[in-house]
């Protein structure tokens, strides 16, 4: 028998746990549609049937159309880096060198873009529409290739840099991935991310004339 306090505990998990489902369903039918129709077309009656809710559900959960796609970008990001999380965990041995770990995800990142391509489009398609979100993604990504740059200048595989100069570096980083999505119709993608690798490893890597100071 449950007591009155647990009863209410209980009904209100159920309800936080529906609205979880209900929120899912509707960034997972939201990333359909636009990813089949386009960011500037996806309108709130497609994503509401996908998602076979009510279309004042979207507006419950989100409060309008413009920050449910803004959510659903936010998912796919998400979705990404714990791609690259999850691939880190199985391959533990490389994450201390910086070039190494790079090679891992830039692999990883063509294959995302090779099975997602529709959600590269949706990518540049914000860059146009939604300009602040786009640029809030590129600052999160600046930010992730700064830290793991000051990861490898620690643990000794960079060499020795400023501030000005390892935000300069991550800016080049994220332009090579974007380079890279131009190039998932080609078979030789590990020949292409390696010669790319020589270049960045003889920009960045430490020689023996670099100081540790």
């Amino acid at each position: 028998m449950a007591y009155p306090d647990q009863a209410g505990a209980q009904a209100r998990s159920g309800s936080r746990t529906k609205r979880q489902r209900t929120r899912a369903a509707i960034l997972d039918a939201a990333l359909a549609e636009a990813s089949e129709r386009g960011l500037h077309r996806a309108s709130v009656t497609g994503i509401a049937a996908r998602a076979n809710t009510a279309v004042g559900s979207l507006h419950y959960h989100f409060g309008s159309r413009a920050e449910l796609l803004r959510a659903m970008l936010r998912k796919l990001m998400a979705d990404f880096s714990a791609r690259l999380a999850a691939l880190q965990h199985q391959r533990p041995g490389q994450a201390e060198d910086f070039f190494e770990r790079l090679r891992t995800e830039l692999l990883a990142y063509v294959d995302y873009v090779r099975s997602n391509p529709a959600h590269i489009r949706l990518v540049d398609e914000i860059r146009f529409f939604e300009p602040e979100l786009y640029r809030q993604g590129i600052a999160t990504w600046v930010e992730l290739l700064s830290a793991r740059l000051r990861d490898g200048i620690t643990n000794g595989s960079v060499r020795p840099m400023g501030d000005a100069e390892i935000a300069a570096q991550a800016h080049f980083l994220v332009g090579a991935h974007r380079f890279l999505e131009e190039l998932v119709e080609m078979e030789r993608e590990e020949e292409i991310v390696d010669a790319y690798l020589g270049l960045v490893r003889r920009g960045l890597g430490r020689t023996d004339g670099d100081d540790h100071g």
